[in-house]
């Protein structure tokens, strides 16, 4: 209140309390134009908080930026995949052996079923293609991840929780289409080429969880400054096994004398096609 307003009312016969009634002794009137209306100074920091007290100039903190992978069902499934691919190790190394010694040998898994026996062997590439499948399942959440922008409506809905439920239907489509693709390849072909295509895809895909787990883990799990670095070692590192594969089909469709311009037809419908139609499907309707 100014001392204008004071005089007026005091004159009318109001009794107006002073500043040192209401707040105390040790406050005061400003005499001076001031900024605020009322007349009264401004309080300083040190006289509201102490005198120990300063002001802080930095600069605010940033929003956080959301990530796929930040979601702790991610980081649940990694551990999972560890304890397992880690009890893998123990209870089958006797197949891994072989697989580290025999990499590139396409009769590796005729040595792996006359070392552990037929029964222990489909044990073991069961429980090794079940981690691989929850590993390319938690690929596709960190590719979704470095694709979708921070800014889509999928981490404001909630439906980034469930991204890992994604990558694991995902992946299930994935292996019916495979499937499927086979089915109907030995039935059109009326042979068992199909099955033994089949075959060559699982043991390098089980060769695969066995050599580059770890390196996928580390990628799954790096930084923005180790990404590049993991990416180039696992590409790199997963190049042979990609060769091997290569190699094995392309033999297998030459000893039956067949074209190889239906080799090409199968690998670009049996891999490139389902991969190019995930990528495409993630910026498409979940950026």
């Amino acid at each position: 209140m100014s001392r204008t307003l004071i005089d007026i009312y005091e004159a009318e016969g109001y009794n107006v309390a002073s500043p040192a009634a209401v707040y105390g002794r040790s406050s005061r009137l400003e005499t001076g134009v001031v900024e605020y209306d009322g007349g009264y100074r401004e309080a300083s920091a040190e006289e509201v908080y102490g005198y120990f007290t300063t002001l802080d100039g930095g600069s605010p903190v940033e929003p956080a930026t959301p990530h796929l992978t930040a979601e702790p069902v991610f980081h649940i499934v990694i551990a999972i995949t560890l304890i397992a691919y880690l009890y893998m190790l123990l209870r089958s190394w006797k197949f891994i052996n072989v697989i580290y010694g025999d990499m590139l040998n396409n009769h590796s898994e005729r040595r792996m079923e006359s070392q552990g026996g037929a029964l222990p062997l489909q044990h073991f590439k069961r429980g090794a293609m079940i981690i691989g499948a929850l590993v390319v399942a938690l690929i596709f959440v960190r590719l979704g991840d470095n694709i979708i922008p921070a800014t889509s409506p999928i981490y404001i809905k909630g439906i980034g929780e469930l991204s890992v439920v994604f990558g694991i239907v995902a992946v299930i489509v994935l292996w019916a289409w495979l499937y499927a693709l086979h089915q109907v390849i030995e039935w059109l072909t009326a042979s068992d080429g199909a099955q033994t295509l089949l075959s060559i895809g699982s043991m390098n895909f089980v060769r695969m969880v066995v050599l580059l787990y770890h390196i996928a883990a580390v990628w799954l799990l790096a930084d923005s400054d180790v990404y590049k670095i993991s990416t180039i070692a696992l590409i790199v590192c997963a190049l042979p096994i990609v060769l091997l594969y290569l190699k094995e089909t392309f033999l297998l469709f030459i000893g039956k004398k067949i074209s190889i311009l239906y080799w090409i037809l199968y690998l670009c419908t049996a891999i490139l096609l389902p991969l190019s139609f995930v990528l495409h499907l993630l910026p498409a309707h979940l950026g």
